[in-house]
């Protein structure tokens, strides 16, 4: 046996996907020997296959990503994103199907993981300029329009913020 790359491919409910897995492999017949490290490959293909055939509007692998992009455990990305204690690792391994709305919103935070940081304890965070004009452009109503521009009646760039 040889330590190497060799491509498996995993199949579930017949969906395939050939990725490449580290191990130690036979050069003569087909067998080999994950250890360690290595399951973790066979491990994350098989949740994106699941995921493909369940009909996951994201992958297990992409949820990861977003949850360790804004620095969260499992648990903690729970709580920020809903879904409760136990949804992302139900996500992350295939185990349930997140709406396309929690889909959105994890795409989101792979763009800009700084809108999920958590705010220091005892800390209400005040608007920033830019979330401001945020807000102003994406008012729809007139009443809504209407309290923005009292609550913040500056206009853009010249907001009091203290």
């Amino acid at each position: 046996m040889r330590r190497g790359v060799m491509n498996e491919t995993v199949t579930f409910q017949g969906h395939s996907l050939t990725y490449e897995q580290p191990g130690w492999h036979c050069e003569v017949c087909d067998e080999g020997v994950l250890e360690g490290e290595d399951n973790a490959f066979h491990d994350a293909a098989l949740h994106e296959v699941m995921a493909r055939a369940k009909g996951s509007p994201i992958s297990p692998l992409t949820i990861r990503a977003a949850r360790e992009a804004v620095g969260l455990s499992q648990r903690e990305a729970g709580r920020v994103f809903g879904g409760g204690p136990t949804a992302f690792y139900k996500y992350e391994t295939a185990k349930a199907v997140p709406s396309d709305g929690m889909a959105n919103l994890l795409h989101l935070a792979l763009e800009r993981p700084d809108l999920f940081r958590k705010s220091p304890r005892g800390t209400t965070p005040t608007p920033s300029v830019s979330d401001i004009t945020l807000i102003r452009r994406a008012s729809l109503n007139d009443t809504l329009g209407n309290i923005i521009r009292r609550v913040y009646p500056e206009g853009p760039g010249k907001e009091n913020l203290s």
